[in-house]
């Protein structure tokens, strides 16, 4: 199966729907270079052309729109947002059509992972038997996680504030670890220095 057939059979899921509290003020939203950090996020992910793109809104909905208002962009609306990132992967799952294979599920403050990371992982986490896949960097695990579908059921029964991670702890004999060269899978924005960080990578060209 080519490259472009594996994207093509998958499903991703695009969480920017957080109040990012221990920010304070909506990480999805902020500036980098002529966008923001949700713009760059997708248009990476874009570039791969998975079958279906879904970014997941809630808190400053009507911004965060805007930006994900982008050709072959599913934008679903997550009421209940500030009940944890579960909701949200959940309103996505729900978008998500049946007959893609694989569901991939990445969070909007990371524009550093590169398109070819992308790629690199969908077409690894296709290939092989194992239910969930996930990059490694150096040792340290990072986003996104990719599930075969056979964990839908699994992930709308998440409740709170645990993402897909949470199986990882439940089924650790399922999980798929790929080796990458790019830090941005573990590049989280949390706080202020987090965001100036990246602003300085990102202004400098990158890794």
């Amino acid at each position: 199966m080519s490259d472009t057939t594996v994207a093509a059979d998958t499903s991703t899921i695009l969480l920017a729907a957080g109040m990012a509290r221990r920010m304070g003020t909506l990480k999805q939203l902020l500036p980098l270079g002529d966008s923001t950090l949700l713009g760059i996020t997708l248009d990476n992910i874009l570039a791969v052309k998975t079958g279906q793109v879904i970014v997941v809104v809630g808190a400053g909905a009507e911004e965060t729109r805007l930006i994900a208002g982008k050709p072959g962009v599913e934008t679903v609306f997550n009421p209940r947002y500030r009940q944890g990132m579960s909701t949200s992967l959940r309103k996505g799952l729900e978008a998500s059509g049946s007959r893609y294979s694989l569901i991939m599920v990445a969070l909007a403050d990371q524009p550093l992972i590169s398109t070819r990371t992308y790629a690199r992982l969908i077409s690894r986490a296709a290939a092989s038997p194992k239910g969930i896949a996930l990059p490694v960097y150096k040792g340290q695990r990072g986003n996104p996680i990719l599930f075969k579908r056979r964990y839908v059921s699994r992930l709308q029964g998440l409740k709170g504030d645990a993402g897909g991670r949470e199986l990882l702890k439940l089924c650790p004999e399922d999980i798929l670890e790929i080796e990458v060269e790019d830090p941005g899978v573990v590049t989280n924005i949390n706080t202020s220095a987090d965001y100036e960080n990246l602003k300085s990578t990102y202004l400098e060209g990158g890794w």
